[in-house]
């Protein structure tokens, strides 16, 4: 899974990809690029298994993350083609907005207001998007009004979406059948994509789950669009990165911060996108991976190995609860609720599997 970063100038964006990835701030290169990074999800459970199993790895479920960077200060103004280009291809976006206080920092609209900000990010977005649904439309409407009727459905559905980016709406607030919106997917809309904004507020500020910290007139705009939000304080967040891994539970206590923006964002990204944890033990190997919920056995086997999803055989199941319970896997077979299952089965939190398979 892909997260897409983004944010005006001096939004601190740069800040979250650091402090989400832990990668160190690049010297200005002068030419846009993209910056790539991962962030492990903290999982107790592949804690448990590797020493349950004795296993000589463990592997945790990862997010990535995409930092488009290196844009000039004057472009910092708005979201521009090229930078949501960017993100065009990522699976979720993170749009941070300023809600900080700097007189060395300058916004490079002059002034602090975050409702101000969110509303024209929120309108690049839709503007971005009728850009490149319309040049499609024209491209259709020639072929579809030439003779070619299979272009039908594609034809209504970019009527039905360029009208509603017209009318200012997300394409994600718009009900979208199956077939519509494999066709809206191909070319990828940031509308139609899960989002959370992250409001980056001052030190001293309020901030954490549940809204805290942020402004009701925010808060509102995001959940009408069916977006999360949060603040945090990536000021500090960042220091307390900089600080070895050993020290910053203790650092993060002194300064009043109970979980990190890491943590936090992680559990976001999993309930935005709809993710669960499914696992591997072994003595080689305790695993976690992520994947969509109504994902299948065969889906699970895939992120695996091709090789184990292309033979697949069958899978052996059991819960991690039951492996926690009774102890073992031998154990949870003795109570009878060890399980096999065809490559349809839907994947389950907590599932541990054994996939089978012949190539």
């Amino acid at each position: 899974m892909r997260v897409g970063i983004t944010g005006l100038g001096y939004s601190g964006k740069s800040s979250l990809f650091h402090t989400l990835t832990e990668q160190a701030p690049e010297a200005p290169s002068g030419k846009p690029h993209r910056r790539l990074g991962r962030a492990l999800v903290p999982d107790e459970r592949v804690e448990y298994i590797a020493q349950n199993e004795n296993a000589q790895k463990k592997t945790y479920a990862v997010v990535n993350f995409l930092d488009p960077d290196g844009f000039p200060p004057e472009s910092g103004k708005s979201l521009n083609t090229e930078l949501l280009a960017m993100i065009r291809g990522c699976d979720m976006i993170a749009l941070v907005i300023r809600a900080f206080k700097s007189p060395s920092i300058m916004h490079p609209l002059g002034s602090i207001d975050p409702m101000r900000d969110l509303i024209n990010c929120f309108s690049d977005l839709v503007i971005q998007d009728l850009a490149v649904l319309e040049g499609r439309f024209e491209r259709t409407s020639r072929s579809y009004n030439g003779g070619d009727k299979d272009l039908k459905p594609e034809f209504d559905t970019l009527v039905k979406a360029i009208a509603s980016l017209g009318d200012d709406m997300f394409l994600s607030q718009i009900e979208w059948s199956k077939q519509e919106t494999e066709i809206l997917t191909r070319f990828e809309p940031l509308t139609l994509k899960s989002g959370i904004v992250v409001l980056n507020v001052d030190e001293d500020a309020a901030f954490g789950r549940g809204g805290v910290g942020v402004p009701p007139d925010v808060k509102q705009l995001c959940e009408s669009r069916g977006w999360g939000v949060g603040a945090v304080r990536l000021s500090i967040e960042s220091e307390v990165m900089e600080i070895e891994l050993d020290e910053r539970k203790s650092f993060s206590r002194e300064l009043g911060i109970a979980e990190t923006v890491r943590d936090r964002f992680l559990v976001a990204v999993y309930e935005r996108l709809g993710l669960l944890s499914y696992y591997t033990a072994g003595p080689k190997e305790a695993a976690a991976r992520a994947i969509r919920r109504g994902d299948t056995a065969w889906d699970a086997a895939g992120k695996i190995h091709s090789d184990i999803q292309r033979g697949f055989i069958r899978a052996e199941v059991m819960s991690f609860d039951d492996y926690k319970e009774h102890g073992s896997e031998d154990a949870v077979k003795r109570a009878g609720k060890y399980r096999i299952e065809k490559k349809e089965y839907v994947v389950q939190e907590g599932d541990i599997f054994f996939f089978r398979f012949n190539v």
